[in-house]
């Protein structure tokens, strides 16, 4: 600090000490000299910083800047920079927040910014044709009390960035997806976007696929009669044998994926009734499965080993629990090499999940390929599942079931070590008797 400011003080209480001095050697009375002095010292600092209250509670503007010299100076100067940073840092926070508000305005998405209560903060204008919210008249309100849809306040409990399709009451014709992205502590934004035409596409696909499965069953069957009773003809030529034979096949394979792709559509077209979650014994189940498939298993060039909690069960749909069991297991025999040990497993899981992993020593899948292998018709090796019959639609099935279950399917590979297939079911549906 600048010592001509402490100086200026220094020489003031000399002044005091002088004049205390000349009063007693003139009056004789010390004591009195030395008092109003000192309450003439105290009584002019009292009135300084009087003047220095009276200039911060009207702003501290320069106009009204008090007559000051020596330390009260200085602080009125320092008052003066401490306010130009603050002005200049709130003017670049209001042209940050002003270019915010503008990018955020311009997004083709609704966005709502919500604190720590779930209360709505600031929303952008686009926001008012998707979700019905009005910055001005719903600023402070709940997001769940105005979209009341459970999904939605599931995702805001558990701060789900996961993705929701949603229609609301206001526009049914409009399908959003909902994302929750939790920014801080006590922030949070709420972003929609419109998905009506995709979704509108994809039900168009699904509607095709659904009544072309459905239109194609009838014919193939009829087809695959008449190809049996001409096996079975004992006048068939012998050359034409081979080609009956092969049509046989090729008609059963199309009865296979027609049937997988009904089971598509309708898992993709329903909802899980509540009615239909009965206690499913799966230890009894997966020793079932693993029995027939350990009878279909040619010449023992597989080794299965299971892992199972006898204890442990699961509420669902039991049939399409049956499906993704079966499927798990079966795929794990029928897409990996000679010689391969598979492992079944169904435990409990330290977050209070039931999980049935699949884990085998076989060839593994590259690392591209995992994250597509629940895709209709996706193979990693196209004529070698071919030629072991798969219709490429199992995994599809085996992760529908087990959204619909609110379960998870995870993917485990590295090449040459093996694979692990984990369905898992979430907690409130896990019964353990222990």
């Amino acid at each position: 600090m600048d010592n001509s400011y402490w100086a200026l003080e220094r020489w003031r209480f000399a002044l005091v000490l002088f004049i205390t001095v000349l009063g007693g050697m003139v009056s004789g009375y010390w004591l009195a000299s030395f008092s109003l002095s000192l309450l003439g010292y105290v009584a002019w600092l009292l009135f300084k910083l009087n003047q220095l209250y009276q200039w911060l509670e009207n702003g501290a503007k320069a106009r009204n800047l008090p007559d000051n010299n020596g330390i009260w100076e200085r602080i009125t100067h320092q008052v003066q920079g401490f306010q130009k940073k603050s002005d200049t840092r709130k003017r670049r926070m209001a042209n940050l927040l002003k270019r915010f508000q503008g990018i955020i305005t311009g997004l083709p998405y609704a966005t709502v910014v919500l604190n720590g209560n779930n209360e709505i903060e600031w929303a952008n204008k686009i926001s008012g044709d998707y979700l019905n919210i009005k910055i001005k008249r719903d600023r402070g309100q709940r997001i769940d009390n105005l979209i009341r849809r459970p999904e939605v306040h599931k995702a805001l409990l558990k701060n789900a960035d996961k993705e929701i399709h949603l229609t609301l009451s206001h526009n049914v014709n409009r399908f959003l997806a909902l994302q929750i992205i939790p920014v801080q502590k006590d922030l949070k934004l709420l972003i929609a976007r419109d998905i009506s035409e995709r979704e509108n596409i994809l039900r168009m696909r699904k509607n095709f696929i659904a009544n072309a499965s459905h239109e194609l069953r009838t014919p193939l069957t009829v087809i695959a009669g008449y190809l049996e009773i001409l096996e079975e003809e004992d006048s068939l030529p012998e050359h034409l044998l081979p080609a009956i034979l092969s049509a046989s096949d090729q008609s059963t394979r199309m009865q296979s994926i027609i049937e997988d792709l009904l089971t598509l559509s309708r898992l993709e077209n329903s909802e899980l009734n509540s009615d239909t979650n009965t206690v499913i014994n799966i230890p009894s189940l997966l020793e079932s499965i693993c029995s027939d498939e350990i009878t279909l298993i040619e010449n023992d060039v597989h080794s299965l080993e299971t892992s199972i909690d006898s204890d442990l069960k699961i509420t669902g749909a039991e049939a399409e629990i049956i499906s993704v069991c079966s499927n798990l297991i079966h795929n794990s025999v029928r897409h990996t090499q000679d010689g391969t040990h598979i492992i079944v497993e169904w435990k409990k899981m330290p977050t209070g999940e039931a999980c049935l992993r699949v884990i085998d020593n076989g060839q593994g899948i590259p690392q591209e390929h995992l994250n597509h292998l629940t895709e209709r018709f996706y193979r990693v090796d196209k004529g070698r599942s071919r030629d072991k019959g798969g219709t490429g639609l199992g995994l599809a099935i085996v992760q529908h079931i087990i959204q619909r279950h609110d379960g998870k399917l995870l993917i485990e590979s590295t090449v040459g070590k093996g694979s692990t297939f984990s369905a898992c079911f979430p907690r409130d549906r896990v019964i353990s008797e222990k």
